[in-house]
C-alpha cells in the first residue's frame, strides 16, 4: 500500500467530508473487503450474513486501504478494515471511528539467498528491498535493526521503489538477495526458488525488543454512530468475522472456494497458499491495546505524523457487549 496516497486521500477528504460521518446512520450496514489475500478473511462472513441478514448487511469489494478510507470518510461505508496506522491518524485527525478488532497480526518476512545471512547484524552493507516505504514492515525491520545498531543508510541501504509481486518476482528469479516482504508475497517466492531463506524470524525479533506477543498489521473499524445506533447489530458482525476467521484456519479449500466465487480477486489455488501464511486472528480491540500501542509507538518514533502525533486516547478503542 502507498502510505503517502492513503494519507493524501485520507487529508483531503477529512477536509472536505468529515460532516458526513455525523449523518445518521443507515438501517443497512455496509461492510468494505479489500479485494487479495487479505479479503480472505471475511469470506465465509460475507457468504453467511447475505444468507441470513440480506437486509441488514451490505458487502462492498475495494481494491485497496485507500478506498476504505474514502468509503468511510463518505459515508458510503460503516466499517472496513485498515493498517493500524492509518485507523489511529484518521482518529486523531478528527474522523469518528472506532476499532473494533485486530484481524490480522505480524506477517512480515525476511528473504535471502545468501547462505552467509543469519542475523540482523548480518544486513550491514547489504542493500534491501522493503515492501512499502513508511508502512509497518519498513518501520517494523528499521526498529529491530535499530535495536542491534544498524541505522538505515549509514549502515544498510533500502529500496523502496518495487510493488509486492515485482519485490517476490525478483527474489524468486535471482535478481533480488535480500527483501522484506509480507505474506503471502513471502510464500510465494519461496515456492518460485527453494533457495531462499528466512534466517531471521522477525516475529522473535518483535518479542524480544517489546515483550508483546506479536505486532498487529490489520485492524477492523466502524463508524461511532453506527456503533452507537446498532449495537446489536456491531455484535453480530464481530461474532460473524470471528468465526469467519476461525473458519479460514480451519477449512482453507472452503474459503478458497467461496473466495473464488465472490469474486474477492483470489483464485482458489492462490487462496489454499494464502490462507495458513496470512495470520489472521480475531482479538477484539480493547483487548489489544498494549499490542497495538507497541506497534503505533514504532512508527511515532520514526514519523510521528504517520499516526496523527499521538498514541489514540481510550476512546479509540470499542467495547462492545
Amino acid at each position: 500500500m502507498k502510505r503517502s496516497k492513503i494519507s493524501l486521500v485520507a487529508t483531503l477528504l477529512l477536509a472536505v467530508s468529515v460532516f458526513i460521518l455525523y449523518a445518521s446512520p443507515k438501517d443497512k450496514i455496509a461492510v468494505s473487503v479489500i479485494r487479495g489475500p487479505s479479503g480472505l478473511s471475511s469470506t465465509w462472513m460475507m457468504s453467511e450474513l447475505a444468507r441470513t441478514s440480506p437486509s441488514e448487511f451490505e458487502f462492498i469489494s475495494v481494491a485497496g486501504a485507500d478506498m476504505v478510507v474514502a468509503k468511510l470518510l463518505n459515508g458510503e461505508i460503516d466499517a472496513g478494515v485498515l493498517p493500524v496506522n492509518v485507523a489511529a491518524k484518521l482518529y486523531n485527525t478528527g474522523a469518528p471511528i472506532r476499532a473494533l478488532a485486530v484481524v490480522g497480526n505480524g506477517m512480515v518476512k525476511f528473504l535471502t539467498t545468501d547462505t552467509k545471512v543469519q542475523s540482523l547484524a548480518d544486513c550491514k552493507g547489504k542493500t534491501i528491498y522493503i515492501a512499502g516505504q513508511k508502512a509497518t514492515p519498513d518501520y517494523i525491520f528499521q526498529f529491530l535493526c535499530a535495536q542491534k545498531g544498524l541505522q538505515i543508510e549509514r549502515d544498510y541501504t533500502a529500496i523502496y521503489s518495487l510493488a509486492y509481486p515485482e519485490i517476490a518476482a525478483g527474489l524468486a528469479g535471482g535478481k533480488i538477495s535480500y527483501a522484506v516482504l509480507p505474506e503471502p508475497f513471502a510464500s510465494q517466492a519461496i515456492l518460485k526458488n527453494p533457495a531462499i531463506r528466512t534466517p531471521i524470524d522477525i516475529t522473535k525479533e518483535w518479542q524480544a525488543a517489546t515483550d508483546q506477543p506479536d505486532y498487529p498489521m490489520s485492524l477492523f473499524v466502524a463508524r461511532k454512530e453506527m456503533i452507537e445506533a446498532y449495537p446489536d447489530k456491531t455484535r453480530i458482525l464481530l461474532d460473524s468475522y470471528r468465526a469467519s476467521i476461525n473458519k479460514a484456519i480451519e477449512d482453507p479449500q472452503l474459503i478458497a472456494k467461496l473466495a473464488e466465487n465472490l469474486d474477492l480477486g483470489v483464485n482458489a489455488q492462490t487462496a489454499i497458499i494464502a490462507i495458513p501464511k496470512s495470520n489472521f486472528v480475531f482479538v477484539e480491540a480493547y483487548q489489544a491495546i498494549p499490542s497495538i500501542e507497541a506497534l503505533l509507538s514504532v512508527f511515532l518514533k520514526f514519523d510521528p505524523a504517520s499516526v496523527g502525533g499521538v498514541l489514540p486516547s481510550k476512546s479509540f478503542y470499542a467495547q462492545i457487549k
